[in-house]
């Protein structure tokens, strides 16, 4: 009888994961919606969907991630692992979100890094005539400095909404200077893909690890 409940309880917190990671997803889908929603011409709209295009380029790390939990939680919520006993399978369970909690944090150091490029390059587009505390304003990519995005995504999604009713005023800049923005962000976006590919391939190597685990230790089956 304790077991089943064990397990029913283990059910519940899996359902509980899967509607958190679908609060994670959404982020996304708002901003494609507040990126479709706004034309894209003067400086300042610059500003915001060069954040823009960050952030949406790290849904894909985002989404295969959640992929790999969900896989190890399929094989958790299946009638052999139920077999195993459901403290095995909790362990198991826990480590599966620790692992990708950590790689919340690595996620987070990469957005910070790009977040900085971007801030060294716009101030030296502009001779330094916007400050950190004006850029942060209307930051989107600030929304997750200090944030855990597996975490807390409500809290995040919170500062976003906040960040992006405002607007950050630049100075007139050239087409040229614009031009060299463009191509400063791209090299910045290159920077940031490699960071969260190597974070990705730390989590893929993790999430391998675990599920080995389940099932030399819960499923008992020889490797």
């Amino acid at each position: 009888m304790k077991a089943l409940l064990l397990l029913a309880l283990l059910s519940v917190t899996i359902s509980a994961i899967v509607a958190d990671r679908d609060e994670t997803l959404s982020l996304f889908t708002q901003l494609k919606r507040v990126k479709k929603g706004r034309l894209f011409g003067a400086e300042d709209d610059f500003v915001a969907f060069a954040q823009s295009e960050l952030l949406l380029a790290e849904e894909e790390y985002i989404r295969s991630s959640i992929n790999g939990e969900s896989s190890i939680l399929q094989e958790l919520a299946s009638a052999e692992a139920q077999a195993s006993g459901p403290h095995c399978v909790d362990f198991i369970r826990q480590k599966t979100a620790l692992m990708l909690n950590l790689a919340g944090v690595s996620y987070t150091t990469c957005l910070n890094q790009v977040d900085d490029a971007l801030f060294e390059k716009l101030s030296g587009a502009t001779d330094g005539a916007v400050s950190r505390d004006q850029y942060d304003q209307a930051n989107v990519l600030n929304a997750f400095r200090g944030e855990n995005i597996f975490v807390d995504p409500a809290r995040i999604r919170g500062k976003l909404q906040e960040r992006m009713r405002a607007t950050l005023k630049l100075p007139t800049l050239s087409a040229a200077a614009v031009r060299t923005l463009r191509e400063e962000l791209g090299e910045v976006k290159g920077r940031f893909v490699g960071c969260m590919t190597e974070a990705r391939a730390g989590l893929d190597t993790a999430l391998e690890g675990t599920s080995k685990q389940y099932q030399i230790v819960c499923a008992k089956k020889e490797q």
